[in-house]
């Protein structure tokens, strides 16, 4: 059963007809102010709210939705949602038979956001030209981004975390094959200096070097998708980068590949994880070798402006098509001939570990840039003392 609540002026409007001219301006004050009254009240509210005529046109819409539909609120009342906002408009079509509904939808104007709109009918049940649709409008898209985010920084954790164990389990037989070679070489050195005792001795050598070197990728392999929470200390991203550039210079020069570091003035430190850091550069700078055969130039940009520390790599590589750009930062996917599709998934890991963000634009045959944004000291203090959600 449905309640109503009175306000003083219900009981004025039961006797309305037996107002003279005076009191009927009376009540026609105390509506006016009544009328403000539920405005600003409406005003107040985060959720924009619309009322629609039989026709669909705005009879009312509170500062939130007009804010929403990204308009004036002289061009919204009376105006056709369908010429206002059309993707809302659409949303907001209800069946006949229908009283209410909720649904999300995602409009990209007057910028891209994800809405949440609650639809109910109201008057006019026996009166087509008197009913009313009242919608209800939440903004979600910070709910929504933060759902991704969770989701998608779940499904990383799992995957390095099967890609580690799986890691695991390969060193185990390792390290036995390494064993029994070692057994297998003892006896073939009982066996003297013939032909088939060298031959045995040789093949065994082999093999050994290769599980050395399986063993060391294996290492290097669980040291790098191994989660562990960033030793927070403050960092100078500029040294860094100069210790990074180190380890690969030998590589630059033997491809004949020019680096440019450009490096504005000013720099704040950042609360990072230095080596993880190191990493996650590591990994960008090795795509971009590897996107250039032999020639091309690599240009690294840092900079800081209010909240972030940013580090941006630049190349003249092959570049990432459209189709596959989507895709890099999928577990095991790659699209160079080699390697394991795992480099930038841990970027990603390292960079949302220190509450930073990754960007990332090519066009083929031109190159790609890699953005790297770490959040200066004072905006990190925040992430990290807010609530989970």
């Amino acid at each position: 059963m449905s309640r109503r609540r009175f306000s003083p002026l219900d009981r004025v409007m039961g006797r309305i007809d037996e107002l003279d001219v005076q009191n009927l301006a009376i009540l026609a004050r105390r509506l006016e102010r009544e009328r403000d009254l539920m405005e600003t009240v409406l005003d107040t509210l985060r959720e924009g709210v619309i009322v629609l005529s039989h026709d669909s046109s705005i009879e009312y819409a509170n500062t939130a939705a007009v804010r929403l539909l990204g308009v004036s609120e002289e061009a919204v009342n009376g105006s056709e949602l369908r010429r206002v906002a059309p993707d809302i408009a659409k949303a907001l079509d209800m069946p006949v038979a229908v009283e209410a509904l909720t649904r999300e939808v995602e409009v990209r104007y007057p910028e891209a956001r994800v809405l949440r709109l609650h639809l109910a009918r109201v008057g006019g049940s026996q009166d087509a030209d008197r009913a009313r649709r009242v919608a209800v409008l939440s903004d979600i898209t910070a709910e929504r981004v933060q759902t991704e985010d969770r989701v998608e920084s779940e499904r990383i954790d799992s995957i390095v975390a099967l890609a580690a164990g799986v890691a695991h389990e390969v060193g185990n037989p390792l390290n036995a094959i390494g064993i029994h070679l070692q057994l297998l070489q003892r006896e073939a050195e009982k066996l003297g200096d013939s032909p088939a005792a060298e031959k045995v001795r040789n093949a065994a050598q082999v093999c050994r070097s290769e599980i050395t070197r399986l063993d060391g990728i294996v290492r290097d392999f669980l040291g790098a998708v191994r989660h562990a929470p960033p030793d927070l200390v403050d960092a100078d991203l500029v040294t860094v980068v100069a210790e990074t550039m180190n380890l690969l210079k030998d590589q630059c020069g033997q491809l004949g590949i020019r680096v440019a570091v450009d490096v504005a003035n000013d720099i704040p430190l950042i609360m990072a994880d230095r080596n993880q850091v190191k990493q996650a550069l590591f990994n960008v700078m090795k795509n971009a070798l590897e996107a250039m055969d032999r020639g091309g130039e690599i240009f690294i940009h840092l900079e800081a402006d209010d909240e972030w520390v940013v580090l941006s790599v630049k190349d003249t590589g092959v570049g990432i098509p459209a189709d596959k750009l989507t895709r890099v930062f999928d577990a095991y996917y790659t699209t160079k001939a080699s390697g394991g599709g795992l480099g930038m998934l841990i970027l990603l890991r390292i960079l949302r570990a220190h509450g930073g963000t990754v960007d990332i634009q090519s066009t083929p045959n031109v190159g790609t840039t890699v953005t790297l944004r770490f959040p200066l000291k004072h905006r990190r203090v925040k992430t990290l003392d807010a609530p989970r959600a």
